[in-house]
């Protein structure tokens, strides 16, 4: 039984994995696990969906073929490797979202209306407003008032929302820096970072959205080992690889496309945004008056 909670563990930290497994082993499948790995490699998050009796059909080839093949790349048995397809998708790949695959359609084949996509962008703007603390969001404006610096830092899809993040935050406040800055290493920036001594210190604003690189859960246990307040956007349906701070945001990300969309996060930022202005004060309005009167002079704009 140990051994089996030992397989489990290792698969889903590994996850998503089905279609290396496959790639690693292809050279080695017979002609109708071949014809079956094909079938799977097309669209693998369809695995999900089918029994093994159901592929097998899809495919063309024997219940035993399915049984055989999925031995061969690790799995116990058919249903550890439709959990392992299950999590590609949780986890966001496209590759697993993807629907199924099939000749392009015809031009006037029906489609799904262009306002079912934003539907589904408003349902995920009311889903995460349900699910956002009003208090908490008080709470994360105020310590973006006060602290001293402020470190943004996303990766991949998340690092335009981190951008997005800075841009608002400079407009009312000073010292809002991206961690890292182009051509600098975390570690570089990170060495300086800690909490204040006699009053607020740095605070780390991290957007990290499903599929996060290592780099982000190492950097987001670090920040947790080191005592640097951190305020954290994250999707509200993938497992977090490191205990989330208690500044934690969850938005929905899932969309009608393999792509997610992002519309959520975003509001959850300039929700922040929108909290921090009052509590700048006097100061807040200089820097934006400042601002205004340098973009003036300078033609920016």
């Amino acid at each position: 039984m140990k051994q089996a909670s030992q397989s489990t563990t290792a698969t889903a930290t590994a996850d998503p994995s089905l279609t290396a497994r496959i790639r690693d082993r292809y050279g080695a499948l017979s002609r109708t696990e071949r014809q079956l790995a094909d079938v799977i490699l097309a669209c693998p998050g369809e695995l999900s969906g089918y029994s093994a009796t159901e592929l097998a059909s899809r495919a063309g080839v024997s219940k035993m073929t399915v049984s055989r093949l999925v031995r061969r790349l690790g799995y116990a048995g058919f249903e550890e490797a439709r959990l392992a397809a299950r999590r590609g998708g949780d986890w966001g790949s496209p590759l697993f979202l993807l629907p199924p695959g099939g000749p392009p359609p015809a031009p006037d084949a029906e489609r799904p209306p262009l306002d079912a996509h934003f539907q589904r962008s408003a349902e995920a703007l009311a889903a995460t407003a349900r699910q956002t603390d009003p208090a908490m969001l008080a709470q994360a404006a105020r310590a973006l008032a006060d602290a001293r610096r402020i470190w943004v830092c996303g990766a991949r899809n998340s690092a335009f929302l981190a951008g997005y993040a800075r841009w608002q935050f400079i407009q009312v406040r000073g010292e809002v820096h991206q961690l890292a800055a182009t051509g600098e290493t975390m570690a570089e920036t990170l060495a300086d970072l800690g909490p204040g001594d006699m009053g607020p210190g740095d605070l780390l604003f991290l957007v990290g959205i499903r599929r996060r690189p290592p780099a982000i859960v190492r950097l987001l246990r670090i920040a947790g080992e080191r005592a640097i307040p951190t305020i954290l956007i994250a999707d509200s349906h993938s497992a977090l690889e490191a205990p989330p701070p208690p500044l934690t945001f969850r938005c929905e990300t899932r969309s009608l496309a393999a792509l997610d969309t992002h519309v959520a996060a975003l509001a959850v930022i300039h929700a922040l945004a929108a909290e921090l202005i009052p509590l700048t004060g006097e100061p807040g309005r200089a820097r934006i008056r400042a601002i205004e009167d340098l973009h003036e002079r300078l033609e920016e704009l």
